[in-house]
């Protein structure tokens, strides 16, 4: 019976540490491994010994069961159904081999039926009758057995809690069982899989109460993991060191145990457990006191392998390098320097990498004391394996590295000198030729030739594999002549006669002899000894099968004849070459020599002849001798000497004429650069573009650049589908930068067509792409969209989802606007009228209402950056500090109170508003600063809710809109400061369209001519004269200035603006071009941006009556009112009414004491527009203000509100006239004549 509880044992105990090993890698037991050649056979022996040892169970299964029938009641029943669970036992291992070989081909293959009873279920069964043993057999004489049995096979099917119980029952009932020590190691590793370390520990800890038990170090082994578990390493460290005492060390010759191993495992551990908690500067003597020589440098190695896992490289170095120091004669010095070099290469302390590595080199040289005291395999696994594979790696790294960037010579000189460490430890008797090949590879790379030349010449001296000798024998020549290019040397020469005589020696029929060849006798003709140059080309004019060396052999002999002036021989010798090469070019020699004299002769006028001509002579050249290499030439020249003389557009088209008949040429790239920048230059942007798309399509690198432009281009000319196009193009490979920027400018091409199914397409594949910021971008747009449409729920809803979004707050900011616009509203529409049981309950909504809005608004100036939306913002603070004290103020107080409460009520409301009043004020004055800052007024309209009804309403300086500010059209070319003078455009004008193409458009006045045109609205002639003029270098400004007119004109406000600046490029000071960009600027981005252009045409005293209207509300905006009135009477009534300047005016007066002229120039306007509500509103400020009389001003007053339909104009107008019917008690109007 206790050998049936061992043998069960025995297999528990293989299970828990099989497991563990799969699952902590911590296993005990030595990996069992087949050989791959008889892996099949044997698990076909593994297969069929299973089914025979399960068909000899089955029966003894049935035999048992058939006996215990029989048995039944007696004695030995117990003892029968221990056994019969025994086998059931065993059963469960046939039926988890089984489970495991299910699906395989044996177990079709099978001779004898396989039971198909899977293991649990035999385990399963094996319980039952455990159990039933310890119900209904109490007093069975092996119920430890039982019970240990039973916990086991219940561990085995999942029910832990069980287990727990019966091993528990076990320790209870049988404590002086032989079973205790493993019981109880075992409970504690049921409780340890379950995460419960606390309870497993004090089972491993009792452990150790059974010293001579088998399982004693495994429980100090457990205890210290479940220590570690429990954030005790201190403690558990304790106990691994425990384990490592109480079991040996490995003896040479000795066959390891499970006592080895566990403390193998011990050890491999600690590395783990001491890292945790040791500084680096313990580690050493730590395993030192616990170790032997061959585990301690194990153990440095893992605790090095350790701290490279976790980045702790530097700390690394402590440890190691007191290893280093300490064992200087132990087998793992070289590996620890080998380490040391990996952990400083990722700390990038390449001098320390070196130094390591010579250490390294220095231990394992043939001779060194280190490699004496070693065996074998440690030479091998620390020198030939260890140290050349790390420092080839590493030599390898730096040299990609290098490569990548060969600016950076630190790479460069780290792989010299480890190339010298390994070839200085090469040996002797077994040079490594392949490493040195490599080292003078990367000589050659670092262009130091000559160094290279010397190790491909020693490789060369001492290989014996053909290929390797042939190449670097050639390799050391080629060497030195890169040397000799870079400086001439007499020595240098010398030598490469001789490398290269030792190559034809070597090799004289080698891949390269006939090269080398041609080289000696090229060397001969450089040095001016055309005898001996002769001597070896002339052989190889006759060479077959390499026509490049032939060719260039001709070549040099025909240039030494002409250089001895040996005509006969060239005429021979050409002879020879003409009838030995089936080359065309090369038969009709003296056509080339007609075609070379030609073009000589052509070269020699283009020094000091007229340039045009000399083009001119070119291009008839090329077209005579179009298939000579020598038209490519001249045209190239040509195009060359129109770009000089500023015939740009010339140039440009014969550049595309250029490279569309020599494709493959390889200046095309740079010669259509200079086409695109002519076009721009001249205004030509299509052109420009299109020429940009060949760009791109030849410079692979600049792609995308080039494609952005010609996109760009194309957005000027609104050509949106080849912008679009080429912005595509773009996204394929972009970064995100560029991806986000053209993004950008996708979306932007659509600002004209908000409603486009390709807009909303776009728009979709951004927001599935989850492209951002575009994709919050898109939502807050739709949200301001369903804003507009006055679908305030779901434009809320979707601004919310949209602020909740992961980008910038600058992007959310416009989200939040939408927000506080909505919840403004609600603010407005929230009435104040109750009663009052209500009335306290409809303030307090109100107020809320207040605090939601104000806190959006408020949110957003924190989030944007923009100034733009913080105007928004803080106009909407306005608006609803405004709404807010505008209701309390004016609210119905409930009819139920007296007037006294009513009274005393509207001192309590009054209160309210006080501190919300201070708080707009606070704004205001900020807000104002903000507005200044970029050209605009505080708010968009003036808020006369905030007027208080004892203020008068002064006038407020506006600029004249940028439609009032026309076109200035210049009457000559002169635009010099002070003579520049306006074309008269008054009357009926015709445009000359034939100009374009008779010549008269440069022959006579072009500013008269394209004027017309401009006069007469025929845009598409103003643009087309403007490029015609622009082709011409002394008109191309004055063209460019035309092309901004016909391209505004026309609605290409882009174009416009950027022709105008091609234009400012060239005659910065001229003033029509200044004027037109402050026009177009105004029009884009307001007057604040647009102001400085302005203040510079006033200053080139450019007279308009657009700029005498601009300096007349500049100088009132800056207090200058005597200059005001000076600029606005040089304009007449109409001009005053037109631009909107004539209450200016008036207050200018005012503001001078000249009362009268101030109401003179009201009157006369009022007569030319008696019910404008402005004009009414300045005369009664006048009156008010200045004339002192509230009865006159009460008429302006009552006029101005009948004139008025602004809502909030009527309603001050209403409090005013009411206010000062009360203040001065005068009737409801008074007469005209009163005036």
């Amino acid at each position: 019976m206790l050998r049936a509880v061992i043998i069960l044992l025995a297999f528990h105990l293989f299970s828990i540490y099989c497991f563990a090993a799969e699952k902590n890698a911590k296993g005990l037991l030595p990996e069992v491994r087949l050989t791959n050649n008889n892996e099949d056979e044997n698990e076909k022996r593994a297969f069929k010994s299973e089914v025979m040892i399960t068909r000899s169970e089955n029966k003894a299964i049935e035999s048992l069961q058939q006996i215990i029938k029989k048995k039944k009641g007696s004695r030995e029943e117990a003892d029968l159904w221990y056994r019969l669970a025994e086998l059931y036992m065993r059963r469960s291992k046939s039926g988890r081999f089984f489970d495991l070989h299910q699906d395989t081909p044996l177990l079709k293959l099978s001779p004898f039926p396989v039971a198909n009873e899977k293991g649990a279920e035999a385990v399963k069964r094996a319980a039952k009758i455990y159990t039933k043993i310890e119900v209904e057999f109490p007093n069975f004489k092996e119920m430890d057995a039982v019970l240990f049995n039973n916990a086991f096979a219940h561990q085995q099917i999942g029910q832990f809690k069980t287990a727990e119980q019966l091993f528990s029952k076990l320790l209870a009932k049988f404590p002086k069982s032989p079973l205790i020590p493993d019981g109880t190691l075992a409970a504690g590793e049921l409780l340890y899989d379950q995460g419960r370390f606390k309870e497993a520990l004090e089972h491993f800890l009792r452990v150790e109460k059974f010293p001579e038990s088998r399982v004693y170090s495994y429980g100090m082994y457990k205890a210290a993991w479940a220590y570690y578990n429990l954030r005790e390493s201190d403690k558990g460290i304790e106990k691994l060191v425990q384990v490592v005492k109480t079991n040996p060390a490995l003896k040479d010759g000795e066959v390891p145990n499970n006592r080895h191993n566990l403390r193998r495992e011990a050890m491999r551990d600690l590395t783990i457990f001491v890292g945790d908690t040791y500084p680096a500067n313990k580690l050493f003597s730590f395993f030192e006191d616990i170790a032997n020589e061959d585990e301690l440098g194990e153990a440095m190695m893992n605790m090095a392998k350790l701290y490279m896992s976790h980045s702790r490289e530097k700390e690394m170095d402590t440890f190691l390098e007191e290893y280093i120091d300490k064992r200087s004669s132990g087998p793992d010095v070289v590996r620890a320097h080998l380490m040391l070099v990996e952990g400083n290469e990722t700390l990038k302390r390449r001098p320390k990498v070196i130094n390591h590595l010579t250490y390294a080199s220095d231990l394992c040289r043939t001779n060194s004391s280190w490699k004496s005291l070693q065996n074998a395999d440690d030479i091998k696994g620390s020198c030939e394996e260890g140290f050349r594979r790390v420092s080839l790696d590493m030599a390898k790294k730096w040299w990609e590295i290098w490569l990548k960037n060969k600016q950076n010579k630190e790479f460069s000189d780290l792989t010299q000198q480890l190339f010298k460490l390994i070839l200085d430890n090469e040996d002797p008797t077994k040079p490594d030729l392949k490493t040195r090949f490599a080292y003078a590879e990367l000589l050659f790379q670092l262009e130091k030739y000559d160094e290279a030349s010397v190790q491909y010449k020693i490789v060369s001296d001492k290989s014996t594999e053909p290929t390797m000798n042939h190449d670097a024998t050639y390799a050391a020549l080629y060497s030195k002549e890169k040397s000799i290019e870079k400086k001439k040397e007499p020595l240098k020469e010398a030598e490469r006669k001789e490398l290269a005589k030792n190559y034809l020696a070597k090799h004289p029929t080698g891949k390269y002899a006939t090269l080398v060849k041609f080289k000696v006798g090229h060397i001969a003709y450089e040095e001016a000894n055309y005898e001996e140059a002769e001597k070896w080309l002339k052989p190889l004019t006759l060479v077959k099968g390499n026509d490049d060396i032939k060719r260039k052999s001709e070549d040099l002999v025909l240039d030494m004849l002409n250089i001895k002036k040996d005509y006969a021989g060239i005429k021979a010798f050409s002879k020879q070459v003409s009838t030995s090469t089936g080359d065309d070019s090369r038969k009709k020699n003296m056509n080339k020599i007609m075609e070379e004299a030609h073009f000589t002769e052509i070269q020699e006028f283009s020094k000091t002849g007229n340039k045009d001509q000399a083009s001119e002579k070119l291009l008839a050249f090329a077209k005579e001798h179009e298939d000579s290499p020598l038209a490519q030439d001249a045209l190239w020249q040509a195009l060359s000497m129109m770009y000089a003389e500023g015939k740009v557009f010339d140039a440009a088209e014969l550049s595309l004429k250029f490279v569309k008949k020599y494709p493959s040429d390889k200046r095309n790239l740079d010669v259509l650069k200079e086409a695109a920048k002519a076009y721009a230059d001249v205004g030509q942007i299509g052109k420009a573009a299109e020429t940009l798309e060949k760009i791109a399509d030849l410079d692979k690198k600049g792609r995308a650049n080039h494609l952005e432009l010609a996109a760009d281009i194309y957005l000027l000319e609104k050509k949106t589908k080849e912008a679009r196009q080429a912005y595509q193009q773009m996204l394929v490979d972009a970064d995100r930068k560029t991806t986000e920027r053209i993004y950008t400018k996708l979306l932007d091409s659509y600002k004209n067509e908000p409603k486009s199914a390709e807009l909303e397409k776009l728009q979709n594949q951004i927001s599935a792409k989850g492209i951002e910021p575009f994709s919050t971008q898109i939502m807050i747009d739709r949200a301001k969209a369903l804003l507009a449409a006055g679908k305030t729920t779901q434009a809320f809803d979707l601004s919310m989802k949209a602020n909740g979004r992961d980008v910038a707050a600058e992007i959310r900011a416009e989200a939040r606007l939408i927000q506080a616009q909505i919840l403004e509203q609600e603010l407005v529409k929230q009435s104040v009228k109750a009663r009052e049981d209500k009335f306290a309950m409809v303030l307090g909504m109100k107020t809320e209402k207040l605090d939601k809005a104000h806190t959006a608004y408020f949110t957003t100036l924190k989030m944007s950056k923009d100034p733009y939306q913080q105007l928004e913002a803080m106009r909407g603070i306005d608006r609803c500090y405004a709404n807010f004290i505008e209701s309390l103020t004016t609210m119905p107080l409930p009819a139920s109170l007296s007037p006294a409460d009513q009274e005393a009520l509207r001192g309590e409301v009054a209160k309210l508003t006080a501190p919300i009043q201070e708080k707009k004020n606070e704004n205001e004055a900020k807000l104002k600063v903000l507005a200044a800052s970029k050209g605009q007024a505080a708010t968009e309209t003036r808020s006369y809710a905030s007027i208080p009804v004892n203020q008068t309403v002064p006038p407020m300086a506006q600029y004249p809109t940028p439609e009032k500010m026309v076109a200035y059209l210049p009457k000559s070319m002169d635009m010099t400061i002070g003579r520049v003078s306006q074309l008269d455009t008054k009357g009926a004008k015709t445009c000359d369209r034939s100009a374009l193409t008779s010549g008269a458009l440069t022959k006579s006045s072009p500013t008269e001519i394209v004027g017309n045109c401009y006069s007469s609205r025929q845009w598409d002639m103003v643009e087309k004269m403007g490029l015609e003029l622009a082709k011409g270098k002394d008109t191309r400004a004055l063209g460019l200035f035309y092309v901004s007119l016909g391209a505004e004109a026309r609605g290409f406000a882009d174009k416009a603006l950027w022709m105008i600046e091609a234009s400012l490029k060239i005659q910065p000071e001229a003033a029509p071009y200044v004027y037109q960009k402050a026009r177009l600027v105004y029009k884009a981005d307001g007057i604040k941006d647009a102001m400085p252009f302005f203040e510079k045409v006033l200053d080139m005293q450019m007279s308009s009556t657009e700029m005498q209207t601009f300096a007349g509300v500049k100088a009132f905006s800056e207090g200058d009112y005597t200059s005001a009135t000076t600029k606005f009477s040089a304009l007449n009534k109409e001009q005053l009414y037109n631009y909107n300047v004539g209450t200016l005016m008036s207050e200018a007066y005012a503001q001078k004491g000249e009362v009268d002229k101030a109401l003179g120039v009201l009157k006369d306007l009022l007569n030319l527009k008696k019910e404008n509500a402005d004009l009414l509103l300045q005369q009664a400020h006048v009156f008010e203000t200045y004339k002192g009389s509230p009865t006159l001003a009460l008429d302006s007053y009552e006029k101005a509100f009948k004139a008025s339909s602004q809502m909030d104009m009527r309603d001050w107008l209403g409090k005013k006239i009411q206010y000062l019917k009360t203040q001065n008690k005068v009737g409801q109007h008074v007469i005209s004549g009163d005036l």
